[in-house]
């Protein structure tokens, strides 16, 4: 398995990558599908901390929304 630099940050990752494991930049091996069209809107990508973060906190939203709309439902 081939390694190559990062554009964004130097790591070394694998020509298979996806993205880099360091800081999410997609790689520059992979231009098919989604991802291309994802780097290529406005030149931004979303890095993995950033997706899981995000990931939780709509998790957490609808928990919060449940509960709340329980209780809201029960009082009456």
């Amino acid at each position: 398995m081939a390694l190559v630099q990062c554009t964004a940050c130097d790591h070394r990752i694998s020509v298979q990558a996806v993205a880099c494991p360091s800081c999410g930049h997609p790689s520059s091996t992979d231009r098919q599908g989604v991802l291309r069209v994802l780097d290529t809107v406005a030149g931004t990508y979303i890095s993995t901390t950033t997706l899981a973060s995000l990931a939780l906190g709509v998790v957490m939203f609808v928990c919060a929304a449940a509960v709340l709309i329980t209780l809201i439902l029960h009082s009456h």
